[in-house]
């Protein structure tokens, strides 16, 4: 009997293993797959008919940061570490990989952070250059920081830079003589003179890197990305520890700027709401700060705000126009939230006139900056107050959406919307005179401060038009309604006139509440593919929460009548 042969042996199939990816749905991550993030169901997912979810319960975790040369394991795990701290909790990840495969890994990415540690300053700097051609048509240059950092090294320098003059002047839009970009003037002297462990710094730094490695046509972005993820988690494990300890003043500024820019980060980079932990971690700050001098400011003690300072020294005159403006950049993002979950804000009341001492944001505030005229100071304190009260408005229709969520009867919920819908027509029938000159100037015209006011007055504008819609939606629950209600088609075209015709570029992020909030209800074509080819261009600027309001507007043009899953997709986006 002749012995079988014996077949060949072949080699053991093994996986292959993507980049693990910063953000993604929970099944492609568990299932160590490529996720395309698209919304509201990615491709994988639709595939294979699973529930898609990017929604996750977000979680601190613990790194403790390096003061020296680590091992290759310990580099590999604070850098797995840093990646969990910034997506979710979910422990799936990386569970079942090889050793083998982790260690060629470990060394592919030892080796890059050794190339990227010999760039020398002259690259860093032509590498800023290169990622602020590709957003040119938004460019508009800060003031030159009253300080200068010392980096430890090139790349510090590098995303310290490109925050300061590239990002700073994304996330105050209006970046002008009268506004004065407070994230260039005000931060780096916080950070000179803070002691909260150079945490701003360090948050600053993440925020470069991140913006950074989501420009197009930028080399080694996820080089970026990754010093980005662990530069985050160092600074979560030290903001924790930071706030349990006693803070002098200028610390705890230090610990409300640096949550609110982590907030900022997470919205500009993630596909969930992770962003909110941080917002609610800003508002625990904020009222250890303010919560006991609440009384005197509504009694208006003090010009300045409910504290006074009677050093002179530098960091004490930094204090007030600094804590007027984390007072606004707080109020910015708290309506944001609440008009994105429809729960109300986290602070009670009108908290940016009561304490933010006339500091609004994106507008400045009265006396930061000397105007050219009297006259034109007296406008941007009407627009200031005009903005003050649209504010006022979208909060209170958060708290009417949750008021309807919790079992308001029909008729105590129109008598909240009647009075709602008259305060609203109220602010139109007493708006100053530069809101009438938006009716009959097609484009803004005249000297800078004349465009400046027209500008920042149709911005306000949009938004008091976006509350028409906003409360429609809120008591209907339905998309398309410009179909229905003409009111709200006149509020639509008024908003999409307004930013074709007062607006371009990197302006139009100052819009984009207004955008989304008048996408959803229209259901014109024309209008549909005019707001498509604008988000399409805005996504250029690096912005992941303007990629996903454009697959929320998508969704409910595709969709219609689905609005639970609408409501889920704008409540997990914060959208200022």
């Amino acid at each position: 009997m002749v012995k079988p042969e014996r077949e060949p042996e072949t080699a053991p199939r093994q996986r292959k293993w993507h980049p693990r990816v910063f953000t993604g749905c929970v099944n492609c991550r568990r299932r160590h797959v490529k996720c395309d993030e698209r919304t509201p169901s990615c491709t994988n997912c639709t595939r294979l008919s699973l529930p898609c979810n990017f929604d996750r319960r977000f979680v601190f975790k613990a790194v403790r940061p390096c003061n020296g040369p680590t091992k290759r394991r310990g580099i590999s795990a604070l850098r797995r570490v840093s990646a969990g701290s910034m997506t979710s909790s979910n422990n799936e990840d990386g569970e079942d990989e090889d050793e083998e495969e982790k260690e060629e890994k470990e060394e592919k990415e030892e080796k890059e952070e050794d190339e990227v540690g010999d760039v020398d300053e002259k690259t860093a700097l032509q590498l800023v250059s290169n990622a602020e051609s590709v957003s040119s048509l938004a460019w508009v240059a800060s003031p030159t920081p009253a300080f200068a950092l010392p980096a430890a090294d090139c790349r510090d320098a590098l995303y310290y830079h490109h925050f300061l003059h590239t990002v700073s002047s994304y996330l105050i839009i209006y970046d002008t003589h009268a506004n004065a970009n407070p994230y260039g003037q005000l931060l780096p002297q916080l950070v000179v003179t803070g002691d909260g462990g150079h945490l701003l710094r360090d948050a600053m730094r993440a925020l470069g890197a991140m913006h950074l490695s989501a420009l197009p046509g930028v080399s080694d972005r996820r080089i970026h990305r990754g010093t980005a993820e662990r530069t985050y988690a160092s600074v979560v494990t030290r903001l924790r520890d930071a706030v349990s300890a006693a803070q002098t003043p200028a610390a705890d500024l230090e610990l409300l700027a640096t949550s609110l820019l982590l907030c900022m980060l997470e919205q500009m980079s993630s596909a969930d709401s992770s962003w909110k932990i941080h917002l609610v971690g800003a508002v625990q700050i904020f009222h250890s700060l303010y919560r006991p001098r609440m009384a005197e400011a509504t009694r208006g003690v003090g010009s300045e705000g409910p504290t006074c300072w009677s050093s002179s020294s530098p960091s004490s005159l930094l204090l007030p126009p600094l804590r007027r403006f984390l007072v606004s950049t707080m109020s910015h993002l708290d309506v944001a939230a609440a008009c994105a979950t429809g729960g109300g804000p986290l602070i009670p009341g009108d908290y940016w006139e009561t304490l933010g001492g006339g500091w609004e944001y994106h507008l400045g505030a009265q006396g930061r900056v000397r105007a050219r005229s009297s006259a034109m100071d007296r406008t941007m304190a009407q627009l200031r107050s005009s903005w003050s009260r649209v504010m006022s408005i979208q909060t209170d229709i958060s708290r009417f959406a949750r008021l309807l969520r919790s079992g308001l009867d029909g008729r105590q919920g129109d008598m909240f919307r009647g009075d709602i819908a008259h305060r609203i027509r109220n602010w139109h029938e007493g708006v100053p005179d530069i809101f009438l000159r938006l009716d009959h100037d097609a484009q803004p015209t005249g000297d800078d401060e004349h465009f400046e006011a027209l500008t920042a007055a149709a911005r306000i504008l949009s938004y008091a038009l976006a509350c028409t819609v906003y409360l429609e939606r809120v008591a209907s629950r339905r998309v398309g309604s410009a179909a229905f209600d003409p009111a709200v088609k006149q509020a639509v075209d008024g908003i999409l006139r307004l930013a074709a015709g007062f607006s371009r570029g990197k302006h139009r992020l100052a819009m984009l509440w207004a955008l989304l909030t008048g996408g959803i209800a229209t259901v014109d074509a024309r209008q549909q593919a005019l707001l498509r080819g604008w988000l399409t261009e805005m996504k250029a600027f690096g912005f992941k929460h303007v990629s996903r309001v454009l697959d929320t507007l998508e969704c409910a043009w595709r969709q219609g009548g689905h609005y639970d899953e609408l409501e889920a997709m704008i409540s997990s986006n914060l959208v200022p």
